[in-house]
């Protein structure tokens, strides 16, 4: 008897420590599958986020649902039906691709029809679909393993504007909110932080996905692992400047969403044989691709190099919440002590300059020495022009130092910057001239990245 108790609890301890396949063989799998790009200022990727994953989702063994461009009512009506399709499957999934935003400490999905120019707490939770009630219909349909994915939040790159966030603080990205019980809920970026819609002119989809689909392309990665991955891989892509961030309701992190069938594996990766094949490996995920190059000067090698254009657009949304009036210093505070950029930038410039309403120049510059630190060109650049003010012989050499850091990593606005540093400092006309024509040749070409966005891919 004590021999069979303990073989029965050496079986029970190696299953507790087996991943969970969702693919079991009577397992079924269902997603719903939504992106939501048509917006009176329209976004560049969800509708292709939503299709991209669609398809991956199928090839793994989901019955997919897509929907493209629906309003409100049509999201909570999806989302009531697939609840009732998906009850006793293994796993239900549901993907959003699109705008989003917070109320008070409620998060809230952003559907066609929402009025993007007046986002107060009241107008979010009448026009939006609450998180809350999303996840409770995937904890009604009673599947197995339920997982809401959300690529929200996104940010408008836009240029005179207005965007998603620049009426305040109260809507900025999504509140810190915990899944509810047997609920997996992964947001794209950190509390209270935007997305990017955009990364790389080379590709289709936003960073989030992007990184999702390669990690997806993994056999055998558990829940935990996949969105480990996927955080990392963003972090990279943005340059640290979106984090996301993935809440397990009470719910184990061990399924497995790709079991390496062969299918995916084979068709996705061209010349890599099936997993199970003879030779077949498990193939690693993508290194996340190189930035483009810079704009105008070289980069010093290990530098980051940013897309001029997306600097372009982030410097516009730092600027917005410079302006925003009451200025949101609590909120961004919050959220530039979990090293978010775009707020330390908005902060430290905000009070270190005054454009907030109050000036504190040294406790500005420490906002901003943080930024710096992590190599963002757009703070560096803004704690050149504060030690620029300050005029002596130190401050405009570490300017000068900063400004060249900027510039090659594709700010092009540093180039004017140094500019008046050289006209400050006595440095040869000809210098002058010099970075005034780099500041002019990089605005344009950044232009040309940001005209490129919004056209159509060549045809092949």
């Amino acid at each position: 008897m004590r021999r069979l108790f303990l073989l029965l609890l050496t079986t029970l301890t190696m299953l507790g420590a087996a991943p969970l396949h969702a693919a079991d063989a009577t397992g079924r799998r269902v997603a719903l599958v939504i992106g939501n790009a048509a917006y009176p200022q329209p976004l560049l990727n969800p509708a292709n986020d939503a299709r991209a994953m669609a398809e991956r989702l199928r090839r793994l063994g989901f019955e997919v649902q897509l929907r493209l461009d629906v309003n409100a009512a049509q999201l909570q009506q999806a989302s009531a039906q697939f609840s009732s399709s998906a009850r006793g499957a293994e796993v239900a999934l549901v993907f959003y691709a699109g705008h989003g935003a917070q109320a008070g400490e409620a998060n809230y999905l952003l559907p066609l029809g929402a009025n993007m120019q007046a986002l107060s707490a009241e107008a979010i939770t009448k026009q939006g679909v609450s998180v809350t009630s999303l996840a409770g219909d995937l904890q009604r349909s009673g599947a197995r393993n339920a997982l809401l994915i959300l690529d929200a939040c996104r940010q408008e790159y836009t240029r005179g504007g207005q965007p998603v966030s620049g009426n305040g603080a109260s809507n900025h990205g999504f509140a810190d909110a915990q899944a509810p019980r047997g609920v997996v809920i992964a947001y794209s970026a950190g509390p209270g932080a935007l997305a990017s819609d955009y990364w790389s002119p080379d590709s289709r989809n936003s960073p989030y996905t992007s990184a999702l689909l390669d990690a997806l392309d993994a056999p055998g990665l558990s829940m935990a692992d996949v969105f480990s991955q996927v955080a990392a891989r963003v972090a990279t892509m943005t340059h640290d400047l979106q984090k996301p961030r993935v809440s397990f309701g009470e719910t184990s992190a061990r399924l497995v969403l790709n079991t390496g069938s062969g299918k995916l594996a084979a068709e996705s990766r061209p010349g890599v044989p099936a997993a199970g094949a003879p030779g077949a490996r498990a193939p690693a995920p993508a290194p996340a691709p190189a930035p483009p190059a810079p704009t105008v000067a070289a980069a010093k090698p290990g530098a980051k190099v940013w897309p001029g254009n997306v600097l372009q657009d982030i410097n516009y949304e730092i600027r917005m919440q410079i302006a925003a009036r009451p200025f949101p210093r609590q909120q961004l505070e919050k959220r530039a002590r979990s090293g978010d950029l775009v707020a330390l930038t908005a902060l430290g410039y905000g009070i270190g300059g005054g454009d907030a309403g109050v000036k504190q120049p040294k406790v500005g510059m420490q906002w901003l020495e943080k930024a710096a630190a992590k190599d963002f060109p757009i703070a560096q650049t803004y704690l050149a022009e504060l030690l620029m003010v300050k005029g002596d012989p130190a401050s405009l050499k570490r300017a000068g130092v900063l400004l060249d850091s900027a510039s090659q990593a594709g700010y092009s606005p540093a180039h004017a910057y140094k500019f008046d540093l050289a006209r400050r400092t006595g440095a040869p006309p000809q210098d002058a001239a010099r970075h005034l024509q780099d500041a002019f040749i990089g605005l344009m070409k950044d232009y040309q990245g940001a005209a490129k966005d919004f056209l159509p891919p060549p045809k092949k």
